[in-house]
């Protein structure tokens, strides 16, 4: 699956922050970067104790938006992605990861 190919150390990919505190009613970002050339790229929430809930998908450069909440964008040239979560609640508290898929 996706989710393998991370996993596997085909890529390596780091999240900053992993886990994001921000305070209720704030907005958020996470940020992923990548080390070699990719497909596509997905986004994933994973609240505590639970499976990683699919949020959306990039396609080379530009921004997808999940409503009524996310927004992600894409810089290949830079390879990283960005994860604006907005107005967060309490219950956004969760890790945020993305996969990314190879030729």
């Amino acid at each position: 699956g996706v989710l393998g190919s991370v996993a596997s150390g085909q890529l390596s990919v780091e999240h900053s922050p992993e886990w994001r505190g921000v305070s209720e009613g704030q907005n958020g970002t996470v940020t992923c970067t990548y080390s070699s050339a990719i497909t596509r790229l997905h986004w994933y929430r994973q609240a505590p104790g639970e499976r990683p809930l699919f949020l959306l998908m990039l396609h080379g450069k530009g921004s997808e938006t999940q409503e009524p909440n996310f927004t992600a964008d894409h810089d290949p040239e830079r390879k990283r992605s960005s994860l604006h979560i907005r107005g967060c609640q309490l219950g956004d508290t969760a890790r945020y990861l993305c996969a990314v898929e190879t030729q």
